[in-house]
């Protein structure tokens, strides 16, 4: 962004784990940022930050060039456009709609076609990265739709993000992204089940960490996971286990819809609900390790949580 040049205003729906921290970068970067969340306390730390708060998503986006949002599901997103003081009862139309969320793709395409019948291009542009990755304004993005819309965006996604992708028209980058989350599910799931493995023999549980995590096997996804690991904490998450059972649900609905069979997901999944129906559904996804120890006839070791 250029001295002289007036940035472009930007109304921000969602203030979760994530939102709230995209929005922050942006403030510090200057740009006029009005937040909103269903639940108001979570946007007063982006008040005091300098951020506006609105009351309502359609006074949040009136006036504005652009629309961020990062929301719990499709559902969610298609409220605050089309529901009851939505984006679409604004007076005034933002040019552009950008969503980082994961969400179907037949979701996705469904709000393309609200916007995008009142003028609003429609970028998606999910994001890989935990809460600390976005603090540092590191997060990977991959984005879709019209090409145009990506290069309008590049300038403020570049305050968000360390790489950007455009990887194709439409709902490419909601196919993506659920690929991507698919991987991380069976990458934990192999961890927790080779950690386990471990324990039950007798090994050093940080020696494991240490000696995997600097092997061939340690991606980033694991680094980044590993001193919470060692700790034994499952109480921050940076995906609960709900939210990752709620992403490889679409992602299996999704390779549904284009013929592919996903077997090893399938199973996945299953294990999945296990430690979901053990009680962790609100922890970490790597909690599947407590579920694994428990049915190992290993004492399930666990921070205690700081409330």
């Amino acid at each position: 962004m250029m001295a002289d040049q007036q940035p472009p205003s930007i109304a921000f729906l969602g203030m979760g784990v994530m939102g709230s921290r995209m929005a922050a970068r942006l403030i510090h970067a200057g740009y006029p940022v009005t937040v909103w969340n269903r639940t108001r306390a979570k946007a007063t730390p982006l008040e005091q930050k300098g951020a506006a708060v609105a009351a309502s998503p359609a006074e949040a986006v009136g006036g504005k060039d652009m629309v961020l949002a990062n929301l719990t599901d499709g559902a969610a997103l298609r409220s605050v456009i089309s529901g009851p003081g939505g984006v679409l009862e604004a007076a005034h139309a933002p040019d552009l709609f950008i969503d980082f969320a994961t969400i179907a793709p037949d979701e996705s395409a469904e709000i393309a076609c609200l916007l995008e019948s009142r003028g609003i291009g429609f970028l998606r542009a999910p994001v890989s990265g935990t809460a600390a990755v976005a603090e540092a304004g590191q997060l990977t993005i991959m984005a879709s739709g019209d090409q145009a819309v990506f290069e309008a965006a590049e300038p403020v996604l570049a305050v968000l993000s360390e790489k950007r992708y455009f990887v194709g028209p439409g709902e490419n980058a909601r196919y993506l992204k659920l690929i991507h989350q698919i991987m991380i599910a069976g990458t934990m799931q192999l961890w927790a089940e080779g950690l386990v493995m471990g324990e039950k023999a007798g090994l050093d549980w940080e020696m494991m960490l240490e000696v995997l995590g600097q092997s061939a096997v340690g991606s980033g996804a694991v680094r980044t996971k590993i001193p919470l690991l060692k700790d034994r904490d499952y109480n921050h998450p940076a995906m609960n286990m709900h939210n990752m059972t709620k992403d490889v649900d679409l992602a299996l609905q999704a390779a549904g819809w284009v013929g592919v069979d996903l077997p090893a997901t399938r199973h996945i999944r299953r294990l999945y609900e296990l430690s979901v129906a053990a009680g962790l559904e609100w922890k970490d996804y790597s909690a599947i390790i407590l579920d694994l120890e428990r049915r190992a006839g290993l004492e399930a070791r666990v921070r205690p949580s700081s409330g």
